[in-house]
């Protein structure tokens, strides 16, 4: 084993796993290859079916902590590794997932100087099969920006940090608390874990050159449509918005939380009334959002004809006739 300087800190990639044979070896192997020289990598596997408690051993001879558990969810599995972890900061890394050899020393550098309540992002890009297919297109929230700032920007526009672009100290984690089990069916768990994260710290220092690969076009999304995803969805997007709200409570971060809340409408219209309902209740006590609806052309004219909800009610009954033709 190579010796480490005892003066660095530590650094933990914890990895959930559930049946990810497919992809398992390759974000271990990314893992292994970071040059920051401190890092613990811990292995949860979350009561897989398929070999990926075996391919994750394998890698015991390389120092990887392996930890096998009955099913619990991304978020069991993801306190689990937690729990078992010692590092000063923390990366979590979904098993699909991949990082660039530096994403880790790059990120260390920025939280040494930035303090120690600051959390790092990271560029990232999507990428089907190989990681060199990744095409990276910066977003609005790609810049140094305060907590209250950076959930504004994300919000406004809908855009996002997967979870491996982050690395944060392991004082803020324990100040955010813990991934919620409860809500393991949310589409969204990571963005509740890690929107508390990131208001619980004091800044986000963005890394331009600490790059990751987020797999995307694999999983299945019909589980999302499922009633205990929405109401866990639904959930999650009420808790983050009242943790915006605690921090500061203005138009702006008012305007915010209810844009956010006007996306959960439009995906899930006509589903569960009740709960777009509800929805729709709180983004008129927020002041209402001026959001358009997401769509395609078609479905984009028949909404300004008739309104966005009859027009996603004819556009899905036109793509079930066409499907039957």
């Amino acid at each position: 084993m190579k010796s480490v300087d005892s003066s660095l800190h530590l650094v933990s990639v914890l990895v959930p796993s559930y049946n990810s044979e497919v992809y398992l070896q390759e974000c271990l192997e990314s893992a292994l290859a970071q040059t920051y020289p401190n890092v613990e990598i811990i292995v949860v596997d979350d009561g897989s079916t398929d070999s990926s408690l075996e391919i994750a051993k394998r890698f015991e001879s390389r120092g990887v902590q392996v930890i096998s558990q009955s099913n619990r969810g991304q978020a069991g599995a993801s306190n689990t590794a937690f729990d078992a972890s010692t590092g000063d900061y923390i990366q979590y890394l979904d098993a699909d997932d991949m990082l660039d050899p530096r994403k880790i020393e790059i990120q260390v550098a920025k939280l040494h100087q930035a303090g120690p309540m600051a959390v790092a992002s990271g560029a990232w890009a999507r990428f089907r099969c190989k990681s060199s297919e990744a095409v990276f297109k910066p977003e609005r929230i790609w810049q140094d920006l305060a907590p209250v700032d950076w959930v504004v920007e994300s919000w406004a526009g809908g855009w996002m940090m997967h979870v491996a672009a982050w690395l944060i100290a392991r004082k803020v984690a324990l100040n955010a608390g813990p991934w919620v089990e409860s809500l393991r069916w949310a589409a969204n768990l990571d963005g509740h874990f890690f929107t508390r994260t990131l208001l619980a710290s004091s800044r986000c220092v963005f890394c331009r050159e600490a790059k990751s690969f987020y797999r995307s076009g694999h999983a299945s999304m019909s589980s999302w449509k499922s009633r205990k995803s929405l109401e866990s969805t639904l959930h999650v997007l009420l808790d983050i918005g009242e943790a915006l709200l605690k921090c500061e409570n203005s138009p702006r971060t008012r305007k915010a939380f209810a844009d956010n809340l006007q996306r959960y409408v439009f995906s899930t219209y006509p589903d569960s009334r009740d709960l777009v309902s509800a929805a729709e209740k709180m983004i008129k006590e927020l002041g209402g959002s001026n959001l358009r609806i997401s769509a395609g052309p078609l479905q984009l004219r028949a909404s300004l004809l008739v309104g966005w909800k009859l027009g996603k009610r004819l556009h899905s009954i036109a793509q079930t006739l066409r499907s039957q033709v």
